[in-house]
């Protein structure tokens, strides 16, 4: 039986880490610790019992929330085994797969301070970067947590892993967007009705994707929106420029070379965007032939999430 966590000290480092900042750590190609894994303990200094990381490395992301994990027992006396304020105590679970996050983030930030350097931590920087006001629970994901009364990050992931766990309590909280807020679950919009509102998150199926020699990628939604009673496609494009201007690129195109191999054996792959909104573009074929499609350009590749059923 196993402890599930959303935070975890990193010894390498001597700081508390989210699972996302580690990701973003280790896919992070102008960073020292690229490439490298790291060695997670407890928060609990008194405890530091030693955690698995579980979807950090992979480079499928599965439907299931990157967290920490342990089968070891954590020591007398740990925080996570005495009840606070409340709380219920800690207990080990059953099962592998029930892992869902407490700590909603109240808002998205899309254009986030870019890294510098090495792109390491700074004096005082941990856990995924957030910036807090008000109260906050003892540990971020725990059982009977409190939900931070404001946290900004700058991970859709987090975002997305939030809102397929279906916590009801972080769904009715407010979330902002690029100075939008509604309550978190309403943020969410399948693809094919994006035409209901603007500046949301849309998702859906993928059928389809294209990796153009030197002009980035596309990728084609299984969904097609009703305009005036046609059906048209809606495609997300990341150019190439946005690509060579990230610091994962070459973890973005091996995502994207395990996006074709899935879409290829139609396994289920479910992608998220934000930031843009699709426009109806009309495209030339050979021959001089044109036909319409609504696209949405991406300005970061930060801003699309996939979801693989198979990981």
């Amino acid at each position: 039986m196993s402890m599930k966590f959303g935070r975890a000290y990193c010894e390498e480092l001597g700081a508390l880490l989210s699972p996302y900042r580690a990701r973003e750590l280790y896919t992070d190609e102008e960073g020292e610790h690229c490439g490298k894994q790291f060695t997670f303990g407890c928060e609990d200094p008194d405890c530091r019992t030693r955690l698995t990381p579980v979807g950090i490395y992979m480079v499928r992301k599965s439907k299931r929330a990157m967290h920490f994990r342990t089968k070891e027992d954590h020591k007398a006396g740990c925080a996570f085994l005495t009840p606070v304020d409340g709380s219920k105590v800690r207990k080990p679970s059953e099962r592998e797969d029930d892992y869902k996050p407490t700590d909603f983030p109240t808002e998205l930030d899309l254009t986030p301070p870019k890294r510098k350097g090495n792109g390491g931590l700074g004096p005082g920087e941990g856990a995924d970067d957030e910036r807090t006001g008000g109260g906050s629970s003892r540990g971020h994901g725990g059982a009977g947590a409190k939900r931070k009364t404001n946290s900004c990050t700058r991970y859709l992931d987090l975002v997305v892993d939030c809102f397929l766990c279906g916590d009801e309590g972080g769904m009715n909280g407010n979330l902002t967007i690029a100075g939008k807020t509604k309550p978190f679950g309403r943020f969410f919009k399948k693809v094919r009705y994006f035409g209901d509102e603007i500046g949301l998150i849309y998702y859906g199926p993928i059928d389809g994707l294209k990796i153009y020699n030197g002009k980035g990628v596309g990728l084609r939604f299984t969904d097609s929106v009703w305009v005036e009673r046609r059906p048209y496609r809606i495609w997300v494009h990341v150019s190439q420029e946005v690509i060579d201007d990230s610091r994962r690129k070459k973890s973005f195109m091996t995502e994207m070379a395990e996006l074709k191999k899935a879409v290829d054996a139609k396994e289920e792959v479910v992608a998220f965007f934000v930031g843009a909104y699709p426009a109806r573009t009309t495209v030339e074929i050979k021959g001089g032939a044109t036909f319409d499609l609504y696209r949405a350009e991406l300005s970061s590749i930060n801003h699309l999430s996939l979801a693989f059923a198979k990981s």
